[in-house]
């Protein structure tokens, strides 16, 4: 289990606590979150099929937040980098060269923002990350390297999965905050733990909350025991229905999260 599971477990509040003020609640989880949707907003069509995605990340964060994310060293680090492989992954993003997230601090930032520069590089160490394009952030960066204690690693990308055969079966994918994520082929769990298929930072959603499965040629939602509960087309799932047929455009209702099924 990753470094982000164990946080979100075992001392979620006390990272929440840690990150959070006026600004708003700034944790591990988040972290992963915005990167992801960083990816998802730089990835570039390169050819028919295949979209390319930076390799090397600059996240800066306002000097409070950086001062918590030094206690947790190298690892916090490392984590993203796997994070960000695992989305590349998920999504068929091509990455040119080996991942490298870096924390800097930024003096413009409040206390629980961030912002996030990305470029693409087949040689991370060739010098300084340089941005390309970054996410909205309170003013020009004043970063600070990251000490030593907590050094820029770098995770090479894992070979990329063999195209997969032509299938007669539809496909499917869930519309959430006006991205696009696609289901996988037999089965998709949605919750708040960053080891979901699909990730949903509400504190609402359980950390596995909910899953999409296909059986039949159809899809069908069967809620794994969430605290507060799942609802499909305004239909909660009970034990006494523990599951419900998908059709195209079927809302999902997670907490505060609203979701799009999507097929064909």
């Amino acid at each position: 289990m990753g470094l982000l599971d164990n946080l979100e477990r075992g001392i979620e509040k006390a990272v929440r606590g840690a990150f959070s003020g006026r600004g708003g609640s700034l944790g591990p989880v988040e972290i992963a979150t915005a990167v992801r949707r960083h990816m998802d907003r730089e990835s570039k069509t390169i050819a028919e099929g295949q979209h390319l995605a930076p390799n090397l990340y600059k996240i800066r964060l306002a000097a409070e937040d950086f001062t918590e994310a030094k206690k947790y060293g190298v690892a916090l680090a490392e984590e993203l980098c796997e994070e960000i492989l695992r989305h590349a992954e998920s999504q068929g993003y091509t990455l040119l060269g080996p991942v490298k997230a870096t924390f800097v601090k930024n003096t413009e930032l409040k206390r629980g923002q961030l912002s996030i520069e990305s470029r693409t590089d087949k040689d991370p160490q060739s010098g300084p990350v340089a941005p390309q394009q970054s996410s909205p952030a309170a003013g020009p960066s004043a970063g600070v390297p990251l000490p030593s204690t907590m050094a820029q690693p770098t995770v090479t990308p894992r070979p990329p999965a063999p195209a997969p055969a032509p299938s007669a079966q539809p496909s499917a994918s869930l519309e959430y905050e006006e991205q696009t994520y696609p289901l996988r082929p037999d089965s998709t769990v949605i919750g708040r733990s960053t080891s979901a298929d699909v990730t949903v930072p509400d504190t609402g959603v359980s950390r596995k909350h909910l899953e999409l499965f296909r059986s039949g040629g159809a899809w069908y939602a069967r809620d794994l025991g969430s605290t507060n509960g799942s609802y499909v087309d305004g239909e909660q799932l009970t034990s006494d229905s523990p599951k419900v047929q998908l059709i195209d455009g079927a809302l999902i209702s997670l907490g505060n999260a609203r979701l799009r099924f999507r097929q064909g």
